[in-house]
């Protein structure tokens, strides 16, 4: 009896506490290399389908953000586990960008160096990873290739 009650005890435990870190608030600062999209919108999507793939990407759109004088700011509450997404801007039909990085609990900032590399990742644990392991060293390889 004992025993269904410690492993009852232990399931309730793990449900509160994977439902606690799954609804945690999470923001987005991001700041541009110049002013080419102020008062403009980028936008935000979870990163779950292909570009092979026009109708389920259209459901992946989240929101909007609006760029003000180089900088860009964005709330939510996270209703899944942390989850790959990335920010578009798109400015006329010659330039279009892309950055990646994880939306998960806390406060995401992005960096952007200019409109070539990827943006600099930081803040949160999962996003310091992401930027070491695949920013810098994609970096790393395109400046020892060049």
């Amino acid at each position: 009896m004992k025993m269904k009650y410690n492993i009852l005890i232990f399931v309730i435990f793990a449900s509160i506490a994977q439902l606690s870190c799954a609804q945690g608030k999470y923001v987005i600062k991001g700041e541009l290399p110049d002013h080419l999209f102020d008062n403009e919108y980028i936008l935000l999507y979870n990163n779950v389908a292909l570009i092979e793939e026009p109708q389920r990407m259209k459901q992946t759109f989240i929101d909007s953000i609006k760029v003000i004088d180089g900088k860009f700011c964005y709330e939510g509450v996270l209703s899944q586990q942390p989850f790959l997404a990335y920010l578009s801007c798109d400015k006329g039909l010659r330039f279009r960008y892309t950055t990646s990085f994880i939306v998960e609990q806390g406060e995401i900032q992005l960096h952007f160096v200019d409109w070539v590399n990827e943006a600099n990742v930081s803040g949160t644990p999962i996003n310091d990873d992401y930027n070491v392991l695949f920013i810098e060293s994609e970096k790393s390889i395109a400046a020892n290739s060049g």
